[in-house]
């Protein structure tokens, strides 16, 4: 049996290679350029068209207001998405799949391959529209449960989301009711 400082060191040691194959892999994503996009993205969005599309997009308005309650409040696409956005940038699937803090495998669980679209292969309007309304739905009830939000968030969730499904397999996240109302 090890004694409690040993455990204790090759626990350190087993978080510090986490933190190195995550910071590595991460380095290797590039995940940084998403972000740039959707910031982008958030520059030139019209805030009174999204509140008229919201349930089109599948977006709750109880979702939009907790955005809107943030100090700064937080742009929209940081967090959802249209289908617009998804056929004029399909790498962004990744940056709204990982907000939605939903793995390919889950995805996948779901009807839906995210794999090609994620390296850069064109949507059709449906398929973006599904994934869209999908990604829209997990990440309102996100929101709505959390009740606030802070203004890095949405980064917050992408990375995390990222390193569970880097490090493993697949995540032991359950999104269970939160696929779809």
């Amino acid at each position: 049996m090890l004694e409690p400082m040993e455990r204790n060191v090759r626990e350190m040691e087993s978080a510090i290679e986490h933190d190195a194959f995550i910071r590595k892999n991460l380095a290797a994503l590039d995940f940084a350029s998403p972000i740039r996009q959707v910031e982008q993205i958030a520059q030139e969005y019209d805030k009174e068209e999204w509140h008229r599309e919201a349930t089109a997009l599948g977006i709750d308005s109880g979702a939009l207001k907790v955005l809107d309650g943030c100090w700064p409040p937080v742009p929209y696409p940081y967090y959802f998405c249209t289908p617009g956005t998804l056929i004029q940038h399909p790498e962004l699937v990744t940056y709204y799949r990982n907000v939605a803090m939903v793995s390919q495998t889950e995805i996948g669980d779901m009807g839906l391959d995210t794999v090609g679209y994620e390296a850069g292969k064109p949507l059709i309007s449906a398929v973006a529209a599904e994934l869209a309304c999908r990604f829209n739905r997990i990440v309102s009830n996100v929101l709505v449960a959390a009740g606030q939000v802070t203004p890095q968030l949405h980064v917050e969730m992408t990375y995390l989301n990222l390193g569970v499904s880097s490090a493993c397999p697949r995540t032991t996240m359950k999104v269970g009711s939160l696929r779809s109302r």
